[in-house]
């Protein structure tokens, strides 16, 4: 019997072009102040079918897999509701109502992107010859960078704002040390790591919001 990721991979060339183009196309409805409401709404819908499909193109999904992206799904819920609730972990800031639905203040959406982050950054560096801790050091400095470059832009289109509009050095030292344990776990947890998306998305996520902040100086 065929697997769905079977069924699938022969598209994967389409799949990765319909990636890039609704990043493209979420870029400029975003800076376009006729459409940019629409495109907020739509945000929850992109983050859920980016992370839909990379699940589906996980070789072998294991029970361990699955365990997995619960424990980062809910860990990084978690962080995030105490962290809202808080002010201690990240500093002082809440959420907006582009990620959607939110439950204790916090969208579920935002488990869901620590889970696709965390998987992107560490099939990054996946397979290279260096130490565990080091693949899962250099996965979490990517995500960091990340972080730097999507705060700005967050703020601009509502996803989170911060206290006094100020982004604290907290918040990145922080997000080191979380995205440093999720990517140490991906490295420690026993499950096939191979997802031929997984590092394509997180690079477009990269060119995109990196794009943005151009876009924003102007």
């Amino acid at each position: 019997m065929k697997t769905l990721l079977s069924l699938l991979r022969p598209y994967e060339p389409i799949i990765r072009l319909i990636l890039a183009l609704m990043y493209i196309t979420g870029l400029v409805g975003l800076h376009i102040s006729a459409s940019e409401d629409l495109f907020r709404l739509l945000v929850p819908f992109h983050l859920i079918t980016t992370g839909v499909l990379l699940l589906l193109f996980q070789e072998l999904p294991t029970r361990s897999f699955w365990l997995f992206c619960l424990a980062i799904f809910l860990m990084g819920y978690g962080v995030e509701v105490a962290g809202v609730h808080t002010g201690v972990i990240f500093g002082e800031y809440w959420y907006g109502a582009t990620l959607g639905l939110k439950v204790f203040e916090v969208p579920l959406t935002i488990g869901l992107n620590w889970l696709v982050l965390t998987i992107g950054a560490g099939m990054l560096w996946q397979g290279r010859p260096l130490p565990l801790v080091v693949r899962a050091t250099l996965a979490a400095a990517c995500m960091v960078f990340l972080d730097v470059l999507l705060e700005p832009v967050a703020v601009r289109f509502d996803f989170w704002h911060w206290k006094n509009e100020q982004i604290p050095l907290q918040n990145f030292l922080a997000w080191a040390l979380v995205a440093w344990v999720f990517c140490l776990l991906f490295q420690l947890v026993r499950f096939p790591k191979i997802n031929r998306l997984a590092a394509y998305l997180f690079l477009l996520q990269v060119l995109f919001f990196a794009t943005h902040r151009l876009l924003l100086s102007f």
